[in-house]
């Protein structure tokens, strides 16, 4: 099993540091990874709709509703880091012939800060949590984080550019694109539809 050690160890050797005992500790390499680490994770995790980060969630309506413009206000899960959807609504780009329908036309919900402002009495979210624990991500995601970390740990540790760059480009060239297909495959695929052949030439 894979701990936030082990991680980090991994991060820490591919860019030519010494191991850390725990992120705690007192060396300058932990000190590094305590700045670069946790918002890196978050920032990654947000970047896609990661499967193996989704969670659902019924939430519960607050006592105090907004001071205006909605009717009911719901509080978010601190865990939470992006929406993938609302009431059984995904939350992207629908493609039609019509671009002026190039928006997400549910008018009726925002997130305002960690508050979810909705006219809806019930409200039902699909989103991409943070996920802090190394053996739950999948093993594609778990390598470009520690390659894009590696990156940073060479530049601020090392000062490394050379290596710093090696990383960069194995992170977003070779296990970000790896790690978006594989995710991609675990579930059904929802095939977009056009009657207008342009769409085929185009995208």
């Amino acid at each position: 099993m894979a701990s936030e050690t082990d991680f980090l160890n991994n991060a820490l050797g591919a860019a030519g540091c010494q191991r850390i005992s725990g992120i705690d500790d007192a060396s300058v390499e932990a000190g590094w990874c305590r700045t670069y680490y946790p918002s890196l994770r978050r920032g990654t995790l947000r970047s896609a709709n990661w499967k193996f980060a989704s969670a659902r969630l019924q939430l519960t309506i607050d006592a105090e509703a907004p001071a205006f413009g909605f009717i009911y206000s719901y509080g978010l899960p601190s865990s939470l880091l992006k929406l993938r959807a609302y009431n059984g609504i995904h939350i992207n780009i629908t493609l039609t012939d019509d671009q002026s329908l190039w928006l997400f036309r549910d008018a009726s919900w925002r997130i305002e800060g960690r508050k979810l402002f909705s006219n809806d009495s019930v409200a039902f979210i699909e989103y991409v949590q943070d996920v802090t624990n190394p053996d739950l991500w999948d093993p594609t995601y778990y390598e470009m984080l520690a390659a894009w970390l590696g990156s940073k740990l060479a530049m601020a540790v090392r000062r490394d550019g050379q290596k710093a760059q090696e990383l960069l480009s194995m992170a977003m060239g070779t296990w970000m694109p790896m790690a978006l297909a594989v995710d991609g495959q675990d579930a059904s695929v929802s095939a977009y539809q056009s009657n207008d052949l342009t769409w085929g030439r185009t995208l």
